[in-house]
């Protein structure tokens, strides 16, 4: 029984991330799992209930590496650099759910605030506290946007084979390049 739930979970996060939330139905599911549509609803009341769960399942364990890379590093450089890291590495390696987790973003947005595990909210408190130490001359929310819209971006160039080369060097580059970028050249 729990091995179906799973498989249910895992088949919406492909269809969800690839047609998108709107646009998968409950048949979608269930014929990707190979049950019936009835037997999604033993496992969920309903599609949003999938929705919701896969979003706090990746959303959290996004935030815990984010937590954890905050934990091992030392200096302010050292820690946004493996945050950084940290956040194109789950994209990498769990597509699906970082593309679902955009989607999310997208369309539900403010859902997003009754989530308690919000990789944003880590991020945002990283950003403001470099600012607060006048690390970061730039305006803590413009900083974000720069940040999440470049790892946004470079996911999907990587995906697209735009940019090219190992994903330990493309995390490497990109935190380098966001660190120069805010800090050496992002001015007030």
């Amino acid at each position: 029984m729990a091995r179906t739930r799973d498989l249910i979970l895992e088949e919406a996060l492909k269809l969800f991330s690839e047609k998108g939330i709107k646009e998968t139905t409950v048949r979608d599911i269930a014929r990707a799992v190979g049950i019936t549509e009835g037997a999604i609803y033993r496992h969920f009341e309903s599609k949003d209930q999938i929705v919701h769960e896969l979003f706090e399942k990746y959303s959290g364990e996004l935030y815990d590496r984010i937590e954890k890379a905050l934990r091992d590093s030392g200096d302010e450089e050292g820690k946004f650099k493996r945050v950084v890291e940290a956040f194109l590495d789950f994209a990498f390696r769990k597509p699906d759910a970082f593309r679902y987790m955009n989607i999310f973003h997208h369309l539900r947005g403010k859902e997003v605030k009754r989530i308690r595990k919000i990789p944003f909210n880590l991020l945002s408190e990283l950003i403001g506290d470099l600012h607060r130490k006048g690390i970061l001359k730039m305006e803590p929310e413009y900083a974000l946007a720069v940040v999440t819209g470049t790892l946004e971006r470079v996911f999907l160039y990587k995906s697209m084979g735009i940019i090219r080369g190992r994903k330990k060097e493309i995390r490497e580059k990109t935190a380098e390049l966001l660190w120069k970028g805010l800090v050496e050249c992002g001015g007030s």
